[in-house]
């Protein structure tokens, strides 16, 4: 896939991390005997990673001290500074309150509620924790909860930023109830646009694993078996591959391309390979 043109998301993965998200699951037709009974499938473990990317909201809590501000971004989302008593700028923390409605944000997504944001620092400098809470947020009439940290840990050998994201407690509440628990460490690496100040120009690469239980209350495991590649404006990454193994279940490897910025990935179980849009 070719890189296509960006859309600045003021911050992906969002990020959206892995995106064009629809509000319930999908059905999929079984391609193997084994997956027959099955009520999760790729698309339902690839969504539910992608919406706790959150490559927006990390976006607008990561400006300078001229630009942490409270305001009203667009229609969908208004933040608020919290002020500390002491008067010093740092800690800083945000609400991000989407409101109480569904409001259609970047590529089609709907969010309502609210996000918490805690950072210690400028998220550049070394040694920076960020962490990130839900209140009654819903992501595509999907509920959200777990906390999220991101935690700068500095240059490495090749003078690109890296940092360690993890997630725990995450779950993603369907509105027919059923839920997908989700907890995983990963480790970006800032490879391209990290001699400017900007975001449109950010290219990150992701490495790392999770597990939880899917929608058949059944145990899974998510790797990432080549670094996956997000571009800002994409909401799935443009290439890389995952495997997802879950118990009685046949592996299933996750291909997002060669480098185009698009919402379809192919899924191979066993001898067989599809195209799907997620």
């Amino acid at each position: 896939m070719k890189k296509s043109g960006k859309l600045f998301v003021a911050l992906t993965v969002l990020a959206g991390m892995f995106f064009s998200t629809s509000c319930n699951k999908d059905e999929v037709t079984p391609q193997n005997p084994e997956e027959a009974v099955s009520q999760t499938n790729p698309v339902d473990y690839i969504r539910m990673a992608s919406a706790f990317s959150l490559f927006t909201e990390e976006a607008l809590t990561s400006g300078d001290a001229t630009d942490l501000k409270s305001a009203e971004f667009n229609s969908c989302v208004n933040v608020t500074v919290h002020e500390n008593e002491d008067g010093e700028f740092w800690p800083r923390s945000w609400t991000l309150d989407f409101g109480t409605e569904n409001c259609e944000c970047s590529l089609g997504n709907t969010k309502r509620g609210k996000i918490h944001v805690m950072l210690t620092d400028w998220w550049r400098n070394e040694g920076s924790f960020r962490e990130i809470t839900f209140e009654d947020y819903y992501f595509n009439d999907n509920k959200m909860e777990g906390v999220k940290t991101i935690l700068n840990t500095g240059l490495n050998e090749s003078g690109n930023l890296t940092f360690t994201k993890k997630l725990t407690d995450g779950r993603l509440i369907y509105p027919d109830e059923s839920e997908m628990s989700w907890e995983c460490e990963k480790y970006s690496e800032l490879i391209e646009g990290g001699d400017s100040f900007i975001f449109a120009d950010d290219v990150w690469s992701v490495t790392g694993s999770g597990s939880g239980v899917n929608i058949d209350g059944k145990s899974y495991t998510m790797t990432i078996t080549s670094p996956l590649i997000y571009e800002n404006g994409c909401f799935y990454p443009v290439s890389g591959t995952v495997e997802i193994s879950a118990e009685n279940e046949a592996l299933k490897m996750i291909d997002y391309g060669d480098g185009e910025c698009d919402n379809r990935a192919t899924v191979t179980v066993g001898d067989v390979t599809e195209t799907i849009e997620l």
